[in-house]
Parts: structure tokens; sequence; C-alpha cells
């Protein structure tokens, strides 16, 4: 049922990504070469996914903000954050304790021919759409 819920989403998400050129530079690359990002503490939040103490649904959207779009579909749901440069799709199952907890993070390129962004640089862009 798992899979069959993320690969209906990975379809939606699919969906999003449009086929048309930007004129909007791209970002970079990040920081200097060799050099490690810090890791944010949404890109923290994202990493657990799937671990015992990953993010509950509440915690993610009060850290996020509301997401573009959200499916429920049995015992699990999707959020769906539509950034400029960047798709996340956040799925999330219930644990032992009925709470919505994130089971997996999918970031990938708003653009067709475009990279997939890393978990860093989508949360980085929707922690400054947050703040905006």
């Amino acid at each position: 049922m798992r899979i069959a819920a993320s690969l209906i989403a990975l379809m939606f998400l699919a969906a999003c990504a449009t086929a048309a050129p930007s004129s909007a530079p791209q970002p970079s690359g990040g920081p200097a070469a060799g050099a490690a990002p810090a890791q944010s503490r949404l890109t923290q939040m994202l990493a657990a996914a799937g671990s015992a103490n990953a993010p509950t649904q509440a915690e993610i959207e009060r850290a996020f903000g509301p997401a573009d779009i959200t499916r429920q579909d049995g015992a699990g749901a999707a959020l769906t954050y539509r950034l400029e440069n960047c798709a996340l799709l956040l799925l999330f199952s219930a644990d032992a304790r009925n709470a919505m907890r994130l089971t997996q993070s999918h970031p990938s390129a708003r653009r067709a021919g475009e990279a997939a962004p890393s978990l860093n640089q989508c949360a980085t862009e929707a922690d400054a759409r947050r703040r905006s």
C-alpha cells in the first residue's frame, strides 16, 4: 500500500514539472567547492524521514507553512510544496500512536531537464518563501 501511495504521489509530483524554459538565473551550486554547507533546521527535519524521531505532519506544516497540495489517502498523507526551483514531496504514515510521521522526502526539479536539487537546497528555498 505504501509503494502504491508513493508511486501515485510521485506521478502527481511529475505533473508539476513544466516544459517551458526559464529565463530566470539558475541558482549557484552553493558554497565554495569542498566546503560542507551547514544543515538548516528544516533540512534536519527532512533528513529525519523514516526514523523513529521523524517529525509529525503538524510539525512539518508549522515549519514549512501550508502545503500547495495536500492529499490524504487511507493511513497515509502526501504534502507537496511547489517552490521556485524545487518541488518537494513529503510522504507521511501513521505511527503506533496514530501520529502522522514523515516517512519519505523527495526533492525534484520544477522544470523539465534540470537536475534535482538537494534536500538542503529545497529546505533553504522553503525557508526563504516562509519568511517573505
